[in-house]
């Protein structure tokens, strides 16, 4: 197992991608923690255990730095050690699609930016670990209409490039990963005004198809095993080629 005695700290990991990476690290050997502003939090949690796994659900509020305080510290209190803190919380999608800044740069901005800073010192404690915190393709690409998203995810790439460089020696690795679109219930909203939206979608993708939560997990799965142990600073996209170009692009003439 690749994270066989290690401890992970999931944000946001209710539902969607932060669920799917907090059941391949369980799966992997991890101790998780779930953490989730929702209650849902608790059935991911258990679905660990049930398989087999050790899990702990801790409901807070990432963008509340008392809150992060408080997740930390019970952290360190019934589990000893941190090894893994993946920062994938984030507003709510009505938030997201109706552009509002405060919302997005407090829990998008500021939570990661807590989360770092409150596991940093457990991280430094428990010999060093991976930081791995979730942006997106819109840090990357204009997107009309969803500017203060994209202006936070944006963001969080300077933010880890710089933990990257601040804390190598302390043995602490910090990479983002910028997926493209990933079908999740982050989607429901969207899909019940626009029905074909996937399917339009689709034609942007080079590869052929949209992503899945696998495909953002094993991402991260190697970002926090040993094996990226010199990748550090790092943005890696998972994407399907969106960010290599537009396939509809090629197929004007």
């Amino acid at each position: 197992m690749r994270l066989r005695d290690r401890v992970a700290l999931v944000t946001g990991a209710g539902r969607g991608i932060g669920k799917g990476i907090s059941l391949k690290f369980a799966a992997e050997g991890a101790t998780v923690v779930v953490n989730d502003i929702r209650e849902t939090g608790q059935a991911v949690a258990d679905d660990i255990r049930q398989a087999g796994g050790r899990a702990l659900f801790i409901q807070a509020d990432v963008g509340n730095r008392d809150d992060v305080k408080a997740m930390m510290e019970r952290v360190r209190a019934e589990l000893g050690a941190l090894h893994i803190l993946v920062c994938n919380a984030v507003c709510s999608t009505q938030d997201i699609l109706q552009d509002n800044l405060e919302p997005n740069l407090r829990v998008n901005v500021q939570g990661t930016y807590w989360c770092c800073l409150e596991a940093l010192p457990l991280m430094k404690e428990s010999g060093g670990g991976s930081i791995i915190v979730i942006s997106s393709v819109n840090a990357l690409l204009g997107m009309q209409g969803i500017h203060a998203y994209s202006a936070s995810k944006a963001a969080l790439i300077g933010l880890t490039r710089s933990l990257a460089v601040r804390h190598g020696r302390d043995g602490i690795r910090a990479n983002v990963v910028c997926p493209g679109t990933i079908q999740t219930e982050i989607w429901e909203p969207i899909l019940k005004e626009q029905p074909h939206i996937w399917d339009q979608m689709v034609r942007w993708y080079p590869i052929g198809r949209l992503g899945t939560v696998d495909d953002v997990a094993h991402m991260c799965l190697y970002l926090a095993s040993d094996e990226s142990s010199f990748v550090t600073g790092a943005v890696m996209v998972v994407d399907g080629g969106l960010t290599a170009g537009l396939l509809e692009f090629g197929q004007l003439r």
